[in-house]
């Protein structure tokens, strides 16, 4: 099999596309909760719980995904992605928000997992960190061109227009399933399945032995949720003009640098690029803190792309390793649940040491949390090594 077959390129379209559409809104969902009247605390816990709901979510996905046809998983659960975008513009206030902020937490982390899921069927298991470098690289492209497009329409409109182009694409997305050739295969259930059939285990919402790289995953997208969620107020409080650029910069380097990264994952190991990983991550969230001007902020998007941009593909591509084919929504959905975890303690956490702090402070705090990331993974990596050479030596 070919990396660049053509159902592999389809998905990776689909998830570019339908990422591009959700980065529209999201950089501009703390604000418009703050138009409606909500504290930055409150905005923070507005835009958080559509994280928790991804948690809770992300198990199900799992499941659904190794035993139904993603195809028309994915066709349904786009859909409804999109359709739950359009309801933003009829919450006149935050009690409103917040279940249109569940449905569309659930929809998208559903859709988001099978996206992943099923691209990995389509790339060579020999080249596993290489492709999901490449359908992470798809969905980096839309969070760099969305927010852009959102933070646009905006300005020269209004909220409300975002939320029905955003919606609106998001469902013609889904519906282009249809046109994908996708060859379902029941699959053929183990000896252990048989034994319990008809009964749900925990290895079918969750795989307990990738723990570790959850929580190294949401140490890396703490710092992503408040940067993603509160740069553009912290632009707008700085007096920071372009803010935008920061998503254009941090793309346009992982596009450069992802190809690469994925190579390396394959031929060095996943500490190789993760180590130094949560370093360069810790460096540009302190140069974030400290800036008040465009220049520092462009150069922080390019370190950010380096550090977290190159780490994050490389744990999900050892958590596609680590299981075996059948698992593979799984280990996807496992991964997800800890950058969801990351996602949602960045995002409630930034809105309220912002609210307490300022947005330096939130930022220095995050790099620091970095730092105790890369002792974790490096005790991590050394035991790993050692337990190695004593199962060689026995």
């Amino acid at each position: 099999m070919k990396l660049w077959n053509s159902q592999f390129i389809f998905i990776l379209a689909i998830g570019a596309v339908s990422a591009t559409a959700f980065g529209m809104i999201s950089p501009l969902v703390p604000g418009y909760a703050v138009s409606l009247g909500a504290s930055l605390s409150v905005a923070g816990m507005v835009v958080g719980i559509f994280s928790i709901v991804a948690l809770i979510a992300r198990p199900f996905s799992g499941i659904l995904g190794d035993k139904l046809n993603k195809k028309w998983l994915l066709t349904a659960f786009l859909f409804f992605n999109g359709f739950s975008t359009l309801l933003y513009i009829l919450a006149p206030n935050i009690p409103w928000l917040i279940p249109v902020r569940i449905l569309h937490g659930f929809m998208f982390s559903v859709s988001g997992t099978i996206v992943f899921a099923m691209g990995a069927e389509f790339i060579p298991r020999n080249r596993i960190g290489e492709g999901i470098g490449f359908l992470g690289m798809g969905q980096i492209i839309g969070f760099a061109i969305g927010p852009n497009a959102g933070i646009f329409v905006f300005e020269n409109h209004s909220y409300q227009l975002v939320f029905i182009i955003s919606g609106i694409v998001i469902m013609i997305t889904g519906l282009s399933m249809l046109l994908m050739k996708y060859d379902y295969t029941a699959p053929e259930p183990d000896p252990e399945t048989l034994a319990t059939k008809n009964k749900l285990r925990l290895k079918d919402f969750f795989a307990v032995e990738l723990i570790p790289n959850v929580i190294f995953v949401s140490i890396l997208t703490l710092g992503m949720g408040i940067t993603n969620s509160y740069i553009v107020l912290f632009g707008y409080e700085r007096g920071i003009g372009n803010i935008g650029l920061f998503f254009i910069v941090n793309a346009v380097v992982v596009l450069i640098t992802r190809p690469t990264m994925g190579r390396l994952t394959d031929r060095k190991g996943v500490p190789f690029i993760v180590l130094p990983g949560y370093i360069i991550a810790a460096v540009a969230l302190a140069l974030l803190g400290a800036s008040y001007s465009i220049a520092p902020i462009l150069l922080a998007a390019v370190l950010f792309a380096i550090g977290v941009g190159g780490s994050m593909p490389a744990i999900q591509a050892d958590c596609l390793q680590r299981l075996d084919a059948t698992r593979r929504t799984v280990a996807t959905g496992t991964y997800m649940i800890g950058l969801d975890i990351g996602m949602t303690i960045g995002q409630i956490f930034g809105g309220s040491a912002s609210d307490a702090f300022g947005f330096g402070a939130t930022f220095y705090g995050s790099a620091v949390l970095m730092l105790v990331g890369f002792v974790f993974y490096f005790i991590y990596t050394k035991r790993g090594k050692s337990n190695e050479v004593q199962s060689n030596n026995i």
